[in-house]
């Protein structure tokens, strides 16, 4: 087929708001839909390829698969290798881990299916992936193993009972991206199944121009530079993709293949030697970016900035060209002697998969080969799997209601019973064992009683599936044993302002927690089905907060209400084995408390407007923030003290810091008179 300087353009044009977007320049939103464009590119050449032979009766599958060996097999295996001595030397073990799992997947051309099971495109985990990009390339391998022969197979029914075939296939994948983007996001996305119409897109357009001279239309080339110009600058990360949102880009690539030929404005824009010279090391350049932000990301204590960024995304063209040069070129023009013929070049791929592949198996060893790191890394690290076993034993998840109270292992060391009961989510469960070990101490029983990702109330369902109805049920029991067991003293903990805001805490430093949004709604209104942002389900919710409240102190029970934990946002343990990775001494790990002051500002001003006698405060920010460092809430403090197990649950040691308020109101509530108690009392009220 003829070479077309344009289409080279087209790849720039693909691969440049690719990179911008990864690299988080916000005016490229929309860069991801790069992609989308090379998915057309590739349909259309492989395509045109295909036919060409086919019409001269020369086609061969295994030339056809030894062409696209040569193309993407040798850079994409020096790519990886040039990463594992960064892997080896920056990762922690389950970084390892995953990028061990992914080396396989790659080689296997399944990479796709990976990313889909372990992490969405856009989650802030995914950023730290180095070869999270390859999902594409596995697109496109099984579009190449898969397309030619079907093309050999229908080819013998004619050209337009072909390209119907074609056509409809491609709008049925079409109709089930706009489906799955509605039902199944994350799958849609990777997928091949709902990516085959992009591909198509690519292919009807070579079946179009085969045996035709091009046609030149400006005003069309320029409404396609016009779609695709749009996509970039106005989606986002919550524009469902791939969807009927996908066909601007699509379309606008088609368009510009059809009718952007030589002499037409886009042609000349297309072809400029710029444009060209980047289309040509486009390919590189794709495999490289994402490997250096990744490592950047890993290395980085905190988000690294735009400057970097930009940095890197030059060097990434840099690279690029050197691969290009040296690797890309050599291989696929078929100046390596050793690898003249089809048998030698594919024995030579699956060698080298093999071997990335026994690569990628040592890496999950070992627990991501932990060995590699420093003794306080593994230390710090250790923290995230030492919570402590009340965790394990007083925090529930599936609803049970029949619980045949009290539950042993949850009450303080001493006791058969207790009128003081700590319930509340995940949070309260944090805090459980450190709690109940205090109170042992101080001779006062407890009683712990909490669940996941459940506001510490009946009469709730949270957003997510596997809570939703549960929640109910579970606080349905616990208010009943409150009513018949005597119970006199509520200690009430939760995570309140997730439950009204529904998004996980982002500490604007780089540190954003993983977590699919989760937000609660009156079971009432549950078949109003509103969403996280729904301003009247917010204002219900923290209504009835103060209403539940608001019940117990009506009944006579006292309440010890603790307001929010401040959250870290990156996954502490983590950043401190970072630290010590980096050589770091005694490093301290904080969040802004002027961050935590507005995300839980409703929360608080509604909390600091209740009053009642039998009501008790504890605020958890006068332990963590602007005590070790003004204006901060703290994380750690060195090697010796994580307080937290991961992005927000405090561990013992963080615990330790709120539960002597927490035993300190207890003690006021009933009127203790040891020496902390008027503090106690006073800081409680």
């Amino acid at each position: 087929m003829l070479y077309r300087r344009e289409i080279d353009g087209l790849r720039a044009l693909a691969v440049i708001p690719v990179i911008l977007f990864h690299a988080e320049i916000e005016a490229f939103s929309g860069g991801f839909v790069g992609v989308d464009i090379f998915f057309v590119i590739s349909g259309y050449l492989i395509t045109s390829i295909i036919i060409g032979d086919q019409e001269k009766g020369r086609f061969s599958i295994l030339k056809f698969y030894e062409r696209r060996a040569r193309r993407i097999m040798p850079v994409l295996f020096f790519v990886i290798l040039c990463c594992l001595p960064f892997a080896w030397a920056w990762m922690l073990p389950m970084q390892m881990e995953n990028f061990g799992r992914s080396i396989i997947a790659v080689c296997l051309f399944v990479s796709n299916f990976l990313f889909w099971q372990e992490t969405g495109y856009f989650a802030a985990a995914a950023e730290e992936q180095p070869l999270l990009h390859t999902w594409s390339l596995a697109v496109e391998e099984q579009y190449y193993v898969i397309f030619p022969l079907v093309i050999m197979l229908c080819w013998r029914f004619g050209r337009t009972a072909l390209v119907a075939i074609i056509a409809v296939v491609a709008l049925l994948s079409l109709l089930l991206a706009q489906y799955g983007s509605i039902h199944f996001a994350s799958a849609n996305f990777y997928l091949p199944t709902t990516r085959a119409w992009e591909l198509l897109a690519g292919s009807l357009a070579a079946f179009a121009l085969s045996g035709r001279t091009q046609k030149p239309n400006d005003i069309l080339s320029l409404a396609g530079l016009a779609l695709i110009v749009f996509s970039i600058f106005a989606y986002d990360e919550l524009t469902p993709f791939p969807s009927f949102y996908a066909l601007p880009p699509v379309i606008g690539a088609v368009l510009i293949i059809l009718f952007g030929a030589q002499g037409t404005l886009v042609a000349r824009l297309l072809s400029t030697r710029a444009m060209v010279g980047i289309g040509l090391i486009s390919y590189s350049t794709y495999l490289w970016h994402q490997p250096l932000f990744a490592f950047a990301r890993i290395r980085s204590l905190t988000e690294p900035t735009t400057a970097v960024f930009l940095t890197l995304a030059a060097a990434s063209l840099v690279l690029a060209y050197f691969s290009w040069r040296f690797v890309e070129t050599p291989f696929r023009t078929g100046r390596m002697t050793a690898l003249s013929s089809a048998p030698r070049v594919l024995a030579a791929t699956a060698i080298g998969a093999a071997l990335f592949i026994g690569i990628g198996l040592a890496a999950t060893r070992d627990d991501g080969l932990e060995f590699r790191l420093p003794q306080e890394a593994r230390k710090a690290l250790a923290e995230k799997q030492a919570h402590d076993p009340a965790m394990d034993t007083c925090l529930f998840d599936k609803g049970e209601r029949n619980i045949q109270h009290p539950v042993r292992a949850c009450l303080t060391a001493h006791s058969t019973g207790s009128k003081t009961i700590l319930i509340g989510d995940s949070h309260a469960g944090a805090i459980a064992g450190e709690a109940l070990r205090q109170f042992d101490r101080a001779n006062l029983d407890l009683y712990a009683m909490s669940h996941s990702a459940c506001v510490g109330f009946s009469g709730f369902y949270v957003s997510d599936r596997k809570y939703r109805n549960r929640c109910n049920s579970f606080f349905t029991g616990i208010e009943d044993y409150i009513r018949t067991s005597g119970v006199d003293t509520v200690i009430m903990l939760d995570r309140w302002s997730l439950y009204i805001d529904g998004g996980g805490f982002d500490n604007g430093e780089g540190g954003v927690e993983e977590l699919t949004p989760i937000y609660a709604d009156l079971l009432e209104n549950e078949s109003e089905a509103a969403d996280r942002f729904d301003e009247a389900r917010k204002a219900r919710v923290l209504d009835r907060y103060l209403r539940d409240i608001a019940a117990y102190l009506d009944t006579g029970t006292k309440v010890v209400l603790v307001y929010p934990i401040p959250e870290a946002g990156w996954n502490v343990p983590d950043v401190v084995a970072k630290a010590a990775m980096a050589g770091a001494t005694d490093p301290i790990f904080s969040t802004s408390a002027d961050l935590y002051r507005q995300r839980n500002a409703t929360v608080t001003a509604a909390f600091d407007a209740l009053e009642h006698p039998n009501l008790y405060r504890v605020k958890p920010a006068a332990f963590f923030c602007d005590t070790v460092v003004k204006q901060r809430c703290v994380n750690n403090q060195g090697y010796d003290r994580i307080y937290y197990i991961d992005s927000n649950h405090p561990s013992n040691a963080g615990a330790a810091l709120i539960v002597p308020a927490i035993l300190q109101a207890v003690e006021a509530s009933r009127g203790a008179t040891d020496g902390n108690s008027p503090a106690a009392a006073s800081q409680a009220r």
